[in-house]
């Protein structure tokens, strides 16, 4: 019984992983190069953010050097 569920849960991945290959492909098909550049772009500029946020989090939590000292 275990053996068949992991047979039909790696079959199911692989499918997902099929269809989701498949839709990338229909996505590039219908929308211009540009689209993507620009996709990429905002991908880029949102990790940016996400970055400069938790730097800005890791700055509050860490002690600077020499502060706390007598």
């Amino acid at each position: 019984m275990a053996e068949a569920r992991k047979r039909w849960q790696e079959e199911a991945r692989a499918h997902a992983r099929a269809a989701s290959r498949e839709f990338r492909e229909a996505l590039k098909a219908v929308l211009p190069d540009r689209f993507w550049q620009h996709l990429k772009a905002a991908r880029r500029e949102a990790l940016l953010s996400v970055r400069t946020v938790l730097d800005g989090w890791l700055e509050e939590e860490t002690p600077s050097a020499g502060a706390g000292r007598s």
